[in-house]
């Protein structure tokens, strides 16, 4: 989930205990490679530059909620096990729009895009736009948007501050699909959110599917950029469909190939 690159901790290439393969020091990637899946570790935009085309993306980016403190920032408590999310707000949607750029060039359907709105009235947001609001259309507004689903978290854990608290996020599914089954979802999908102690803000298994379920076949290839604990994956082998991910960050790189080792056994028992 950060943004920096990091240098490979292994040299040359060798077998791993799990059956996989390591690519290291003569690549700038970790790389671990199995027949369903592959999982690096690094950038997304250096991993988009390795691989080949894919049908479907699905995933969920850091949100830049500049989580420094408990309380929405009134308390001096660190929160616990969060990953960096601080870039200034500017450099954040260029990045973001850079990624979603990347990613159309890469898949041959649809990319689906989990985000929300943040609300920028404090005065620790420098950029600030009239609305003083950060919208996901404020950097997506000129890519091709073939529908947006409202997602319901049927409830919030949020703070008032002032206003209704927040229970919704947005997929944007961005490009046409080059499939489409038609399961009769609608554009509000009321879905509650994952607890999961691997990562504080892991996807539900059920958002993910049926995102694949509409938009690829079996056999097809999914790609996660963001790819954290790994969710996105094992849903993708659960439904027969292969997998890319990349994850920056070691400990969920680790989590993530072990939660999609486990996937690939429950399917070959």
């Amino acid at each position: 989930m950060l943004r920096c690159k990091v240098t490979s901790e292994n040299s040359g290439l060798r077998a791993s205990n799990d059956g996989g393969k390591r690519v290291s020091e003569a690549n700038p990637l970790d790389r671990f490679v199995r027949p369903a899946f592959t999982m690096y570790r690094g950038d997304c935009m250096a991993v988009l530059n390795e691989i080949d085309t894919v049908d479907c993306v699905v995933t969920s980016p850091p949100y830049n909620l500049n989580k420094r403190a408990s309380g929405g920032g009134s308390s001096k408590m660190n929160y616990e096990g969060w990953y960096f999310d601080d870039m200034p707000e500017r450099s954040y949607q260029g990045w973001q729009r850079m990624v979603v750029d990347a990613l159309l060039q890469k898949c041959t359907g649809s990319v689906f895009y989990n985000h929300r709105i943040r609300y920028a009235w404090h005065n620790r947001n420098k950029y600030r736009v009239p609305s003083n609001v950060y919208h996901p259309m404020q950097w997506l507004q000129d890519f091709p948007l073939w529908a947006e689903i409202i997602w319901d978290r049927r409830g919030t854990t949020g703070h008032a501050n002032g206003r209704p608290r927040l229970s919704d996020e947005r997929i944007y599914q961005i490009g046409k699909p080059k499939v489409f089954h038609d399961m009769w979802y609608t554009t509000v999908w009321q879905i509650p959110p994952t607890k999961n102690q691997g990562h504080v803000c892991s996807f539900p298994e059920e958002l993910v599917r049926r995102c694949i379920e509409m938009t690829t076949n079996p056999g097809d290839t999914v790609f996660d950029p963001f790819t954290g604990i790994g969710t996105t994956g094992v849903v993708a082998l659960k439904m027969g469909r292969k997998f890319i991910g990349a994850e920056l960050d070691g400990e969920y790189f680790n989590l993530a190939k072990e939660g999609l080792l486990a996937a690939e056994s429950d399917l070959a028992a």
